[in-house]
């Protein structure tokens, strides 16, 4: 079974080697090989005649006038400043990301009331412990803010 393998590359490389040979882009080495392949295997040499008829008559007729001109589509390039706009795109998305992520992970998550919002709407008492505690976080998130309310104004804070 190895030596089929074996001896099927071997007549593959000499039937590229008849195709090669005929337009003349064999070396001297690769037409050795080739000619001795040819000597042993009646089939490669049997193709090689073959393809040389074949090439031989093709190029003996007369060229054809095209009824139009063959015009391959060209590629299309993307410009280089689209990529680099691209890539400047998405380094700053990269960078933002791993920006919010690292805030995230350098501030602990800090100790939060449980607030329950719906015993809050229900109940009728608004001077609760709940309501004074939602009273605080949100006075202690707005006290920038009013710092900043109160030092645009001048007034001093009591």
């Amino acid at each position: 079974m190895r030596e089929l393998r074996a001896q099927n590359r071997v007549c593959d490389r000499a039937r590229e080697y008849s195709s090669r040979s005929l337009d003349g882009e064999l070396s001297d080495f690769e037409r050795a090989l080739l000619e001795t392949h040819l000597e042993r295997c009646e089939a490669c040499r049997a193709y090689a005649i073959e393809l040389a008829e074949i090439v031989t008559r093709l190029r003996l007729e007369p060229l054809e006038a095209l009824p139009h001109p063959v015009s391959l589509p060209s590629r299309r390039r993307v410009p280089a400043h689209a990529l680099q706009g691209a890539a400047a795109v998405a380094a700053a998305a990269v960078a933002a990301t791993a920006g919010l992520v690292g805030s995230l992970q350098s501030h602990p998550n800090q100790a939060r009331p449980n607030v329950n919002l719906e015993a809050l709407i229900r109940a009728d008492d608004f001077h609760s412990q709940d309501v004074q505690l939602m009273h605080q976080i949100r006075a202690t998130a707005n006290a920038p803010k009013a710092s900043l309310a109160l030092a645009r104004s001048g007034k001093k804070p009591t």
